[in-house]
């Protein structure tokens, strides 16, 4: 197992939540109302691992699936990232560290995540958004790939996309040189892996969710407006994970706000287009999906 990075210098920024520093006010509000408001699931716990969830929309899921009496391991992106969110949630079991910009640390982190053992759910939820073309390549279409490659298959999957897939493209060839692609294009690439998923592993769950655009932190990139309902934007990634409600069985569907979603680019749902995809990843990384 390779050695897990550490900075025991690392301290939390910020207050509690990082406000202004990696989370907006709405969202530490409503890590407040989690931690006074939620209580424990009647019924089976599991065991979950939540990518990029050390703020925004990860966090929260991370947060109330914690309340909800589940074991939940989150991932950070480095050592700083790794204090804040212990300090943030400290019912988690661990965080595990390795930055998707770069795949010798996703191939890493997936031997790390395997030392950890099996899990019932993975959150495939880390994102980047602004980042140079490569770094969103690695980071939003590569590295979900090679984690669901090379990690442990858990009984349920979901993959975070979001609405603006409707203008991304496949973009092989700049996948099969390392070249770079737009966000559009990645959040396309992460909701077809969901579906390649489902169909190819049909003894587990894999759905992709749009939690819309939300008021994180990186809402603000673009602004400091965003349309969609915080809370909805989390909560279908805590009904999938927790299964007990009508309709949380669902397997390889695009979903918004626990519905299936309609305006779906047709690359999502085409067969043939995700075997592209998946050979495009198998000639860049040499890992192949079984």
């Amino acid at each position: 197992m390779p050695s897990e990075p550490t900075d025991n210098s690392a301290q939390p920024q910020g207050d509690l939540y990082g406000v202004d520093v990696y989370n907006t006010q709405e969202v530490a509000d409503e890590l407040v109302y989690i931690d006074e408001n939620v209580r424990p699931l009647d019924g089976e716990p599991k065991r979950v691992l939540i990518t990029g969830s050390t703020a925004g929309a990860g966090q929260l899921a991370a947060a109330y699936l914690v309340k909800r009496g589940h074991t939940v391991v989150a991932h950070a992106r480095n050592a700083q990232r790794a204090a804040d969110v212990r300090r943030d949630l400290p019912g988690l079991e661990d965080v595990v560290i390795g930055d998707l910009r770069h795949l010798d640390e996703t191939r890493a982190l997936a031997e790390r995540i395997n030392a950890l053992g099996v899990f019932d759910v993975i959150i495939h939820n880390a994102a980047e958004y602004g980042a140079s073309g490569p770094e969103q390549l690695n980071a939003n279409s590569l590295s979900p790939y090679l984690l669901t490659a090379l990690v442990t298959p858990p009984q349920q999957l979901s993959y975070l996309s979001s609405n603006q897939q409707l203008g991304g493209g496949l973009r092989l060839d700049e996948i099969r040189s390392g070249g770079g692609i737009s966000y559009p294009d990645s959040k396309l690439h992460m909701a077809i892996i969901a579906i390649a998923v489902a169909r190819l592993r049909p003894e587990s769950q894999a759905n992709a969710v749009n939690p819309g655009w939300i008021p994180t932190w990186m809402a603000l990139q673009d602004g400091p407006y965003s349309r969609d309902d915080l809370r909805a934007g989390y909560m279908t990634q805590v009904w999938l994970t927790e299964g007990v409600e009508p309709g949380s069985d669902i397997t390889g569907e695009y979903l918004f706000h626990q519905e299936i979603e309609t305006r779906v680019n047709d690359l999502v749902h085409d067969e043939d287009a995700q075997d592209q995809l998946l050979a495009a990843y198998v000639e860049q990384t040499g890992v192949t999906l079984s």
